[in-house]
This record gives structure tokens, C-alpha cells and sequence, in this order.
């Protein structure tokens, strides 16, 4: 059954991008007269390519020719916004510029590494990736051509290979965050930890630790720097985009993990940030994506002591914040998961379960189909004070609302063929200019009605 919902959610997504290709090839083709549909040779591709259903995305390598390759953004969102835009190419030199301009985009090329091992750490050569900056309309579709450039013409980022055993993180506000991950047990009697059940072990979470130290690896470019710890089960990465000053981009911290615990038995693994945000004994959830809950330990903290540990876990759709009276503290996720808030200025979320054996509540079989798993989020740290301390309802702040919207909707990327032959494209952009921030466009809709669509095309007229 399950594999069967798998397979055809998988198919939905597939028959999806056709329909966004298609729509996409249509809307930047200058001579609409040019359009010609082949379902076995398509004019657009997606940049990244889902080999089955159980498999995380991979991106597709771009060859660069003699004649400039296309590239296709889209920009799903109602909102004008800036991005990184990342490319897998076969060559360190290459430059990027924007086919309606031809103004060139600052670039960043960095190596494309591949799965770590306990013996080394290489990268997938000849293999690169190309990241550039993209200024993107709201829902708008921009074409930008990707170049062979001159040899060494491309700025190019630099590797610094360290061992650690820890990594801390402080902000410019001289709040202290510190990254823990976690085990959690079940328990070793009576009912257990399953599907349905979470059921710690007595002896509560335990450090993590491996038989070594992780091997990190630092990289510093001109567009984004990051630290990535390499560990037996998991791969974490912080990333720092140099965008100061333009919107939302760039002012908060991207955190970012592949987790793989398939070679555990009945073990979960969370993530804590740890952190000296005084929040008390209360954090906060979003209810659906849009709506936010008081979370755990809202009230009287002693009467919440003497429930078990798994009672203090809550849903999480897309976003949780810690605050006092002078800052907040918000994560904001591209994935639902579980999160508690344990102790004052702490935030923990479960990043994935492995567990035997069933819990007796419908499912007849524990948790073991697991696969590597991403996930994605980024750390907002925000000024808090007056009216905001007073407020009876919480919600996120604009910032951390466009940072989510953002999150939860990131930009599509299509690769047009390297052919001088050819037609011509140009951008295509619905929208003047970007809708309030308090409105998200959630569909479009052809009127079939002749009647109806001529009221409403009036109606609208005598707006």
C-alpha cells in the first residue's frame, strides 16, 4: 500500500513538471507560432532529475560549448526577490549573464564533492558548481545564458579542511547558539517506541559521538561561505550568504542536513540548538504554515514537569521561535517535524526514527523503510522590543514571513539546449510589480463559462 501511494505521487510530480515545462517553453517563446511540443525530446529540461520515488534529486550537469547554454528561472512567489542560483557544470570557467540586458551576474565556482568516507574526502571531478545571483521578479520566468568564459576569468572559492569536535555559532548580536545532536532510546519493557508511539527510554537523550572526530570542511566565495561536518550518520552544513541589505536574503543563517541512520536499531536522532535567548518556558509552533500556537510549557511550567518527556512535543509545519524581551529567535523549516523546547532557550526537532518493532496501533510493522534524508532551514535572528513585547497574539515578523514564503516555495530551475539554431526567448513576467505581503497567490484558474468569464472580465474593467 504504502509503495503504491509512493509510485504515485512520484508519477503526479513527474506529470507535473511536464506541464511546467510545456507551460514554460510557451510563455518565453518571442514567435508564439515556434511552439512545437515533442514529449520525447522536450525543448526545456529540469536542472535536477528525480530517478524514483524513493530517491533525493540530483542535479544535472551542464556542458558548455561554443554557443551559450539557456537557463530558465522561475519565481513561483508574488514577490520580487533575490536568490542564489546553482548550476553543476563541467568547467571551472564559465560566466553568467542575463539574455534580456546582457548585464553579467557576479559568479562563484566551488568544487562538488562527493559522499564522504571514513578514509578521505574527494570531490566528484570534473564536476563544479556555479552559483550566481539572481534578482527574480514575482512570478515571473527570467532567461540567463551561461558562457564558456577565458580560462581563470571565473572567481573561484577556497577549501580549508580542519578536524573538530565541536562547532559553535554566535551572531552579531552576541546571542550564542550552539548545534548538539542527539540520540534518543526506547524503552526496554512494556510498550515501545513505534509508527504511532514515541516512547524514550528512561535514561532521556544521549550526546552523540562517534568512534573519531568529524572531518569539516570550510569554504569562502564571494556569494556564500559555509562549514560542513562530515559524521557517521549525518552530513550538517551552516551557510552564510554575503547579501547584506537586499530584503530578506542574506540575513539569515541556512542550515542544512542529510541524514542516514539505516545501519541503527531503535534509535531517533535530534537536532538541539542551544541557545541564552531567556524564553522561559515557552516556544512557539505554526499551526498550518500560516497560523502559530503557543507551544510547549505556555502555562504554569510545574503542572507540564510532571508529564512524561514525549507530552513537551509538538508539531512543527514550517516555522518555531524562542524569545524574551529583547530578541527572537526564529527556525524557520522547508519540512513538518516534530519539535520541543526542553529547557529554557533550548530548541530540539526530530530529524528522523529508526525503530523494530510495532507499537500495537494499526500498523502492524515498526519503522525501517528509512532513506536518506534532507532537510532544510534558516535561522533568523531578530530585535524585539515595545509594541511586539506587549502583543497578546504572536506571528511571525515580516522578515521571517518572507524568509518562509521563500523557504517553502524556492525558485525552479530549466536548462534550454545549446543550439545556435535555436528560437529566440525572452523573459515573461506576470505581474507589474509584487502583491502585498499579506496575500499569496494559490491558484489560477481558466473561466470555461463564456458568460461568467465576461462578468468577471467587466467586473474587473470597472475596478
Amino acid at each position: 500500500m504504502t509503495a503504491g501511494l509512493f509510485y504515485r505521487l512520484f508519477h503526479a510530480i513527474l506529470n507535473l513538471r511536464q506541464v511546467l515545462l510545456s507551460s514554460a517553453h510557451w510563455l518565453i517563446l518571442l514567435d508564439k507560432s515556434q511552439y512545437h511540443k515533442d514529449q520525447s525530446k522536450p525543448f526545456l529540461q529540469m536542472d535536477e532529475v528525480i530517478s524514483a520515488q524513493d530517491a533525493l534529486p540530483q542535479k544535472t550537469t551542464l556542458t558548455l560549448g561554443d554557443e551559450p547554454r539557456s537557463v530558465i528561472v522561475l519565481n513561483p512567489t508574488e514577490q520580487l526577490r533575490t536568490s542564489v542560483i546553482t548550476l553543476v557544470v563541467d568547467s571551472p570557467d564559465a560566466r553568467v549573464v542575463d539574455a534580456a540586458s546582457g548585464r553579467p551576474m557576479a559568479v562563484q565556482v566551488s568544487a562538488v564533492w562527493a559522499e564522504p568516507s571514513k578514509i578521505s574526502l574527494t570531490f566528484s571531478a570534473p564536476f563544479l558548481q556555479l552559483s550566481f545571483t539572481a534578482e527574480l521578479p514575482p512570478l515571473s520566468l527570467t532567461v540567463y545564458h551561461v558562457i564558456k568564459a577565458p580560462a581563470g576569468s571565473a572567481s573561484r572559492t577556497m577549501f580549508v579542511f580542519i578536524l573538530e569536535q565541536k562547532l559553535q555559532l554566535q551572531s552579531g548580536r552576541v546571542r550564542q547558539v550552539q548545534v548538539r545532536f542527539l540520540w534518543y532510546g526506547t524503552r526496554t519493557s512494556g510498550d515501545r517506541s513505534g509508527a504511532y508511539l514515541f516512547l524514550p527510554g528512561g535514561e532521556g537523550p544521549q550526546a552523540y559521538s562517534s568512534s573519531g572526530p568529524p572531518l569539516i570542511r570550510v569554504t569562502r566565495g564571494p556569494i556564500f561561505s559555509d562549514i560542513t561536518s562530515c559524521f557517521p550518520h549525518f552530513t550538517h552544513t551552516v551557510r552564510l550568504y554575503h547579501l547584506d541589505g537586499i530584503r530578506h536574503a542574506g540575513k539569515s543563517l541556512e542550515i542544512s542536513n542529510m541524514v542516514d541512520i539505516r545501519s541503527e536499531t531503535n534509535k531517533e536522532l535530534v537536532m538541539r540548538l542551544v541557545t541564552d535567548v531567556a524564553s522561559g518556558n515557552r516556544f512557539y509552533t505554526d499551526l498550518n504554515g500560516f497560523q502559530l500556537l503557543n507551544g510547549c510549557c505556555m502555562q504554569q511550567r510545574r503542572s507540564l514537569e510532571k508529564l512524561p518527556l514525549q507530552a513537551n512535543f509538538y508539531p512543527m509545519t514550517s516555522a518555531a521561535f524562542l524569545q524574551d524581551a529583547s530578541s527572537r529567535l526564529s527556525l524557520l523549516s522547508a519540512q513538518s517535524q516534530a519539535a520541543a523546547s526542553l529547557r529554557p532557550g533550548e530548541l530540539e526537532l526530530v530529524l528522523d526514527r529508526r525503530l523494530q518493532q510495532d507499537d500495537n496501533r494499526g500498523l502492524g510493522q515498526g519503522v525501517t523503510d528509512n532513506k536518506p534524508t534532507a532537510t532544510l532551514y534558516h535561522l533568523l535572528l531578530e530585535d524585539r522590543g515595545g509594541a511586539e513585547v506587549r502583543a497578546s497574539v504572536e506571528h511571525l515578523s515580516l522578515l521571517a514571513h518572507l524568509a518562509s514564503l521563500s523557504l517553502s516555495h524556492p525558485p525552479i530551475t530549466m536548462v534550454g539546449p545549446g543550439d545556435s539554431q535555436l528560437p529566440k526567448l525572452r523573459p515573461f513576467q506576470a505581474l507589474h510589480s509584487s502583491l502585498p505581503c499579506d496575500l499569496h497567490l494559490l491558484n489560477l484558474r481558466t473561466l470555461e463559462d463564456p458568460k461568467v468569464r465576461a462578468e468577471v472580465t467587466s467586473c474587473l474593467s470597472s475596478q
